[in-house]
């Protein structure tokens, strides 16, 4: 298993190739990348998947798309937020809803709907590695804004709330910023404080 992060655009978004015994995965293309289809040589690229639908996690996708001739998957929920943006000329492929596991070599990411930045947010979970990979819900020292178009405060503490739940530790590879833990952020991270009382 290997996790690779490639920052991409003005607003330094990670986007994450993961492996596993020859497949991958590309979480969060903010934009097209060279880099990227180099990185991927020789790996069967199963799909690119959205953390939500912002234009700096989704703007590689039409790209990476044409290049790899692979499926673009986000929450249903964003499907809007995905056509503003796109327009007619991208569609997503498939879309998904908590629970849905997407399958990578020995490891199985399930889909946790994680409202709040945006209505369709997710976090993708896999147990076997405990890995979050949380797109802009939850960072280093910080959690995600609301204050854009259907963003909600509200539903994002219930967010946080469930995954800061999480038995254990968990290494946790966010949207932007640096990789942190789980544990880390539930003693260090002032804005969970009263979230973990």
């Amino acid at each position: 298993m290997r996790v690779e992060t490639l920052v991409l655009t003005e607003y330094q978004s990670n986007c994450y190739l993961v492996e596993s015994e020859g497949e991958a995965i590309i979480i969060d293309p903010g934009a097209p990348s060279l880099e990227l289809i180099e990185r991927v040589s020789g790996l069967r690229v199963k799909c690119l998947l959205n953390t939500h639908a912002h234009p700096d996690h989704i703007g590689g996708d039409e790209y990476l798309k044409q290049k790899l001739g692979v499926p673009i998957l986000l929450h249903r929920a964003e499907q809007e937020l995905f056509r503003w943006i796109w327009g007619e000329s991208l569609q997503p492929d498939q879309t998904l809803t908590e629970g849905d596991v997407i399958r990578l070599g020995r490891l199985s990411f399930e889909v946790l709907h994680t409202p709040g930045h945006t209505p369709g947010s997710i976090t993708l979970l896999e147990r076997a590695e405990r890995m979050l990979f949380t797109g802009d819900l939850l960072f280093a020292g910080s959690i995600g804004r609301t204050d854009f178009p259907g963003g909600s405060d509200s539903e994002l503490r219930k967010s946080l709330q469930r995954v800061v739940k999480l038995e254990g530790d968990w290494r946790i590879y966010p949207g932007h910023g640096p990789q942190t833990t789980l544990s880390h952020e539930r003693w260090t991270n002032l804005f969970l404080a009263e979230l973990v009382l």
